[in-house]
């Protein structure tokens, strides 16, 4: 049996409702805490506080995890986290824990939660892709009923 890979995110914007997916470029590595050589790689809203203050040069699942957060808040905004940041500015705060994206108020209490637990500056504390799949779908399946129940009962 192949190892897991660590993975890859899209998320698909069709019809009325995302299709969320957890996919593989050909980018993942395997997904046993692979080294990252060659310095820091990746792009700076999106980087894992581990990866940026050096205390783990290891590609994780709860790395991904991290990033996926980043990624439901920009679906959540349509912005782009840290946009009219300077690169040390956005360093310096998502390695002191300090620097996270502004949710807005109108955010689903449910959904903050997911995004502030796979920003969480501790890597174990993050869920699992598995979690957050079953989590997303709850979270569908819940405004789905939400949305085919009557005014009236509501």
């Amino acid at each position: 049996m192949a190892p897991p890979l660590t993975t890859c995110f899209v998320i698909q914007l069709t019809g009325l409702l995302p299709a969320f997916q957890v996919g593989d470029f050909g980018l993942s590595r395997i997904k046993r805490n692979t080294l990252v050589s060659g310095g820091v790689r990746g792009t700076l809203p999106w980087m894992a506080p581990e990866l940026l203050n050096g205390s783990s040069s290891r590609v994780s699942e709860k790395v991904d995890v991290f990033s996926f957060g980043i990624a439901l808040w920009e679906l959540l905004t349509g912005e782009e986290p840290y946009a009219n940041m300077h690169c040390g500015a956005i360093i310096g705060g998502i390695v002191s824990n300090t620097l996270r994206p502004q949710l807005p108020k109108r955010c689903d209490p449910q959904w903050k939660r997911l995004m502030e637990e796979c920003w969480s500056p501790d890597p174990a504390a993050r869920p699992s892709f598995t979690e957050i799949t079953n989590r997303l779908r709850d979270m569908s399946l819940a405004l789905q009923k939400k949305r085919h129940t009557p005014a009236a009962s509501r």
